[in-house]
């Protein structure tokens, strides 16, 4: 079986689904000796591929680039390139790890769907790839042959949104990368000067992009709630994350907060000497498709305090503290409790390890290549 995997994705910065990439394809080299795989990635990050996917996997080049002039050409003219490498390469399963792909005459289709808030919040993308997404994301769903959701409740969202029937989808849990999340990563980091107000410090961290459903104004203003108690004079909050065209009103007000500090895009060992520092971890987003920042943080042993809706309690088990992301004082409410209740705390952080032992990138794998396998029978 010849099995084709649209790489394009991968690319610097590339977030959940160049990891699901990477990570998926890695663990496909590791098991599978049996299929042949090609891996199609932008002709302007094929040195980067080079690096970051399987060296035994056939690697071929799609004629764009990570650009928006390119993006627009290949929204445009790339079926042309697609119908062409399915009549050379003779594919006969192209799987797209994400929620749109080219048409084929005779491959089956598989396509993974991460999230669909593209219908639930469109504001968190620009206003062209909105309009082009908005028709071809339904369209490539229900034309696909089976389709992959990352948690109960992706799976859950699809039938709704996109009317398709249960048993096309397959959940497939993500997971993530615990040899980079760990301490071995950061024994010889010495903080940057510029962080050194964080040493020893008590602070809550956040961790996801700026934008309006990862919920940051009401997390503000429960903080503004929680640093009304004396308890609370020296706590911090530390917020991470790439603003989008919707967080300038987010980024005012974080200015106007005092204890508060914004970091834009940081080193990955600043990231984990922050979550490993963390006195807690706080996930306020109200829609998320899985939601990895909980279970980094959770690996490096820092209890989560995090939403009660969309994936996040499938997610996040039994080893977090939930809250109402809707009301701010309940959220004030739970981060206080974990900050001051050490009964809760050690209950909850004995949990953690069996929480993630649930999700492996191996697991993932070894679960798509079934599929791969009873689709090309």
């Amino acid at each position: 079986m010849k099995i084709a995997i649209n790489c394009s994705i991968c690319q610097p910065k590339g977030g959940g689904i160049t990891e699901y990439i990477v990570n998926l394809t890695r663990y496909l080299e590791e098991i599978d000796h049996e299929n042949e795989y090609i891996l199609y990635v932008l002709q302007d990050l094929y040195e980067f591929c080079l690096i970051q996917l399987p060296s035994r996997f056939k690697i071929k080049k799609i004629p764009y680039e990570n650009n928006l002039k390119s993006i627009i050409k290949r929204s445009l003219f790339s079926q042309h390139f697609w119908y062409r490498e399915e009549k050379i390469e003779q594919f006969d399963l192209f799987h797209s790890p994400f929620f749109y792909a080219p048409k084929f005459k005779k491959a089956k289709l598989l396509i993974t769907v991460h999230d669909l808030r593209l219908y639930r919040f469109p504001s968190t993308y620009g206003f062209l790839r909105y309009i082009y997404l908005r028709h071809s994301v339904k369209e490539t769903i229900k034309r696909a042959d089976k389709i992959i959701a990352i948690s109960q409740f992706t799976k859950d969202e699809i039938i709704d949104i996109c009317k398709v029937s249960p048993e096309k989808i397959i959940v497939i849990w993500e997971s993530i990368n615990r040899e980079r999340f760990n301490l071995k990563e950061i024994e010889e980091y010495k903080l940057p000067l510029e962080y050194n107000s964080l040493l020893n410090a008590r602070f809550l961290l956040a961790v996801g992009h700026i934008e309006p459903r990862k919920n940051y104004e009401r997390l503000l203003e429960s903080f503004k709630l929680l640093k009304k108690d004396i308890r609370n004079k020296d706590l911090k909050l530390v917020i991470v994350g790439k603003p989008n065209n919707k967080a300038k009103n987010i980024l005012k007000k974080i200015k106007e907060i005092s204890d508060v500090v914004y970091l834009n895009f940081i080193s990955h060992k600043l990231l984990i000497w922050l979550y490993k520092n963390a006195t807690l971890f706080v996930f306020p987003s109200f829609y998320e498709g899985f939601g990895f920042p909980p279970m980094e943080a959770g690996n490096l042993g820092t209890l989560s305090v995090v939403s009660n809706v969309s994936s996040i309690p499938e997610i996040c088990g039994e080893c977090s503290v939930y809250f109402d992301p809707f009301d701010i004082k309940d959220m004030a409410f739970q981060i206080s409790e974990s900050l001051y209740n050490e009964d809760l705390v050690l209950k909850k952080k004995a949990l953690i390890e069996s929480n993630l032992s649930r999700f492996s990138w191996k697991k993932n794998a070894e679960v798509t290549l079934k599929i791969y396998q009873l689709m090309i029978r």
